[in-house]
């Protein structure tokens, strides 16, 4: 494990970034202090730089409805359902 030997080395940018990752900006931890204490304070840095990467993808999402249209996955809406035939009750 790299995060606590002092390299500034992200696999996520570094080799083959999928989906959005080279266009996010996280910063990485790096431990400089001890075994212990490092270990520590990355995981403490890391879920902090993963809600900081969740904000950066909630900020960068289009705006409007984002909805399958599966309905296997995903049930129509509410008012769509009222006019369904096959979601009436008997």
């Amino acid at each position: 494990m790299l995060r606590g030997s002092g390299y500034l080395w992200d696999l996520r940018k570094a080799k083959t970034p999928y989906d959005v990752h080279d266009q996010l900006d996280p910063d990485i931890p790096v431990g400089t202090r001890g075994d212990r204490y490092d270990r520590y304070y990355i995981r403490i840095e890391e879920m902090r730089q993963s809600v900081r990467i969740i904000v950066q993808c909630l900020n960068q999402m289009p705006s409007g409805m984002i909805k399958a249209d599966d309905r296997k996955l995903c049930p129509p809406s509410r008012s769509q359902m009222k006019l369904s035939m096959e979601s009436c009750a008997m």
